[in-house]
């Protein structure tokens, strides 16, 4: 590569949503200026870009492994019976068919994915399916037999149905993937997030094989990845590198709406078992233990809260943490789905992260037929928590969504027609573009927090957008599209 370069654009916006020139000098991989017109330099290449240059978007929650094997597992989205769930799967071509993505609301109506029907069609070949959340699978009974799920998680394993939850499905996965290369899987999921612009991302529920496989391969990768580690995972000897770092420690205080597992404040409307609420798997003062011991390690502590009594247990903790000292940028809550005004103004009083996933408005589609209709108010306050002041950041959980950040901008600014696409609880083009640029870097942390901005010495990494997402009607937003430029290799 040429020692410096020249690159032209329509327009050059900073995080903010300014415009701060058409031409960007980059100088052995940094950026070293920002101007309008041609910089009056000596230059060895110049690349002209059609469309609109903006900072490196950063995804500050999603599962890098996980991703990288959604390439390759069986994709079980948009199956339409149980039986075709099966199909997918004996179709396979490996040792353990496995595949993600179904979601029961999909099916037709009174029908419903279990261990029989897997073993009509799979037989002896170990099988597993994951429910598009990834907190809850079914398994076959080869599967179950040699995993031995059933026993080591006999209080999240149903044998009869073959229905897993939670845990149990972390370990199932865990066994499902051993036949594959760690290290592919991660270059795979790294290539893929450059090509649409992100360039930073916050890995959660790191396992040790992916820990393992960073230390080998982190610094080659395109994405700058801040590993937050699966409870129980030990940090490694070495916690860092140039592109990747050990941040934190990833926690679960609950489950997902979609498996009925999320901590409720009041019993689900629908389901098999009267008056249940979910699964409370933390209370404010695990929380708050773990939150100090993470701190006097130098690690942060992220805690799963979907539902709205989940969230009431993490704000206790988390209150009770900095009691004790815990710096509040140390702390974050992710995912957030249901938070009543009470919880948004302590989120903001707080000073912690919020992590939150537009593209759930879409695919939650569903809700109202688990929580009730009076519920969905509080469902995905992005508008109402920024106005409140709190410290939000933007994700896309793949690969449980899309990872392709267009359609997650598309879904922040209200550009999706679900009943939870609320206009009133919708972002701005300018606010959605620094939640996923700075405030998603920042949330990060580690090698991350040094992207999500265009500045003198920042890495030449940008997203490059085909239409102008600051100035475009929403019908010109609709064709939005990011591809990555990546000039600091």
């Amino acid at each position: 590569m040429a020692r410096s370069v020249v690159v032209s654009a329509e327009a050059v916006y900073s995080h903010e949503g300014e415009y701060v020139g058409d031409h960007v000098l980059v100088d052995e991989g940094l950026v070293k200026s920002i101007s309008r017109g041609e910089p009056h330099v000596s230059v060895g290449k110049r690349v002209a870009v059609k469309g609109f240059l903006l900072p490196p978007l950063v995804d500050a929650h999603l599962h890098m492994r996980s991703l990288g094997a959604s390439f390759r597992i069986v994709n079980l989205k948009g199956a339409s019976s149980p039986e075709e769930v099966a199909k997918r799967l004996a179709a396979a071509n490996s040792p353990i068919a496995v595949g993600r993505g179904w979601n029961e609301e999909e099916f037709r109506p009174g029908s419903r994915l279990d261990r029989r029907i897997l073993d009509s069609y799979l037989g002896e070949k170990p099988a597993l399916a994951v429910r598009i959340c990834g907190h809850v699978a079914v398994a076959n009974s080869a599967f179950i037999r040699e995993s031995g799920v059933d026993k080591l998680f006999p209080n999240l394993v149903d044998r009869e149905r073959g229905l897993l939850l939670e845990d149990a499905v972390s370990y199932a996965v865990s066994v499902a993937m051993k036949t594959y290369n760690n290290e592919e899987l991660l270059r795979d999921a790294a290539s893929a997030l450059a090509s649409v612009g992100v360039f930073g991302v916050s890995s959660m529920a790191c396992s040790e094989e992916e820990v393992r496989a960073l230390s080998l391969i982190g610094d080659a990768l395109e994405v700058r990845v801040a590993c937050y580690l699966r409870r129980g995972v030990e940090p490694p000897p070495k916690r860092a590198g140039a592109r990747w770092s050990i941040v934190g420690v990833k926690l679960f205080a609950d489950g997902s709406l979609g498996g009925r597992t999320a901590y409720l404040r009041r019993p689900y409307i629908s389901g098999e078992n009267e008056g249940w609420r979910g699964l409370k798997l933390l209370s404010s003062r695990d929380i708050a233990e773990e939150a100090v011991s993470n701190s006097h390690r130098g690690l942060a502590t992220a805690v799963h809260a979907i539902g709205d009594a989940a969230l009431d247990e993490v704000l206790e903790g988390f209150s009770n943490a900095i009691s004790r000292g815990v710096e509040p940028g140390m702390l974050r809550v992710e995912h957030a789905s249901l938070a009543w005004p009470n919880q948004i103004d302590r989120l903001a009083s707080l000073r912690v992260w919020t992590v939150v996933q537009p593209l759930f408005r879409v695919s939650d589609w569903w809700l109202e037929s688990r929580v009730g209709s009076d519920m969905l108010q509080a469902a995905y306050p992005f508008a109402s928590m920024l106005r409140a002041g709190v410290k939000l950041a933007l994700s896309t959980d793949a690969p449980v969504e899309t990872y392709d950040p267009a359609e997650t901008f598309k879904a922040a600014v209200g550009l999706c027609s679900s009943r939870l696409c609320r206009e009133s609880e919708s972002l701005t083009p300018r606010e959605t573009l620094k939640l996923y640029t700075l405030n998603s870097a920042l949330a990060s942390g580690g090698p991350v927090a040094w992207l999500g901005r265009l500045r003198r010495g920042a890495p030449a990494l940008f997203a490059v957008a085909n239409v102008d997402v600051l100035n475009s009607g929403r019908k010109e937003l609709e064709k939005l599209k990011f591809r990555g430029l990546n000039l600091a290799k």
